[in-house]
């Protein structure tokens, strides 16, 4: 099975996962991104913070070849993209 490498990216720094997940395919990679992007947002709501919906997801292969970036607004449910 693949690695994948889910780097967040806030402005113009980026944060890099050094240890990686190993998945079926990049489309499960993806659904397990959304699943942690939310968890990400979930928590700065609970705790009254901003929420990060600027920020960003990079995943890329163990090569450091990126693959796919997920805007964290794509975590939120179609209505609420709109409203943000």
């Amino acid at each position: 099975m693949p690695w994948f490498y889910r780097h967040i990216r806030q402005g113009d720094q980026l944060i890099h996962d050094t240890d990686g997940i190993e998945l079926t395919d990049l489309d499960a990679d993806r659904a397990d991104a959304l699943e942690g992007i939310r968890d990400i947002l979930a928590e700065a709501i609970k705790r009254g913070n901003d929420v990060p919906l600027d920020d960003a997801i990079v995943i890329t292969n163990k090569a450091g070849r990126e693959l796919m970036t997920i805007p964290f607004i794509e975590a939120l449910p179609p209505r609420l993209r709109g409203a943000a």
